[in-house]
């Protein structure tokens, strides 16, 4: 069955998969599962100067790519009694990524491949079938301390601090403060961040994203004309394949705003 399942994984270009227990996943949601088949989705696709949008948000919503493939790789396998995840869920995709020994952790709090850096999102199976778990990787980061300095919020000074990170502000509803204005203003970013990843050793020379939902139809960049005389229902429609389009248009109108000053 392991490698029935990998094989599947690789006719659609997944080639990072593990398998580890899914006592993890019991302990939090109070089921019975055995397995947890735990596979990466890498989405680096190249730099694109001028882009004001976090790279994972470039192609279409990874929600939606991930649970088709996740879905795919369960059916047929022939597994029939199973549950699919992709950072819609508990909040234990890293703890599974990093017990499978797909990864080892950053002080960015970013899970890291080797292949594909910390590009990539985490998505799981959980079921009843009975296969070799793999080892947990023992390795870690360079520690070298770029992702904690060049943090644009300051958030990664101790530990990880939600309030200051840049991705969150920029997805947060509601008005912002000063601060957090300037923060967007002078980064321009529109939704998400990159920096702490961007400057991380880790991801220098990285392979591109083997899955083609991510580096087609790529689009980077976002401008204040682009949705200003959009209706709600016509951003949606426009723009809800994408993964930034989640918070709606008026989160999105507004950093653009805040950027155009």
């Amino acid at each position: 069955m392991r490698e029935k399942i990998l094989d599947i994984c690789k006719s659609i270009n997944l080639d990072c998969v593990g398998f580890t227990s899914a006592d993890v996943y019991n302990r939090t949601l109070g089921d019975h599962y055995k397995t947890a088949i735990v596979v990466l989705f890498p989405y680096y696709c190249g730099e694109f100067s001028g882009a004001n949008l976090s790279k994972y948000t470039f192609g279409k919503d990874y929600h939606k790519v991930a649970m088709e493939k996740l879905k795919y790789i369960a059916d047929s396998s022939g597994i029939s009694d199973y549950k699919a995840f992709s950072d819609i869920g508990p909040e234990i995709d890293r703890t599974l990524a990093l017990n499978s020994g797909l990864c080892f952790k950053g002080l960015n709090q970013m899970c890291i491949n080797h292949k594909y850096g910390s590009y990539f999102f985490i998505g799981y199976i959980v079921c009843n079938i009975d296969v070799e778990f793999d080892t947990p990787c023992n390795e870690e980061c360079m520690k070298c301390g770029k992702c904690i300095s060049a943090c644009p919020g300051g958030a990664l000074t101790a530990g990880f601090c939600e309030a200051r990170c840049l991705s969150y502000i920029t997805q947060k509803k509601g008005d912002l403060t000063l601060e957090e204005k300037e923060l967007i203003a002078k980064n321009k970013m529109v939704f998400g961040c990159d920096v702490c990843q961007d400057v991380c050793p880790h991801n220098k020379d990285i392979s591109i994203t083997p899955i083609e939902e991510f580096k087609t139809s790529v689009m980077h960049t976002l401008s204040l004309s682009d949705i200003d005389l959009l209706s709600n229902r016509e951003f949606k429609e426009k723009y809800g394949d994408r993964a930034f389009s989640w918070r709606g248009k008026q989160v999105i109108k507004r950093n653009l705003e805040i950027i155009k000053g």
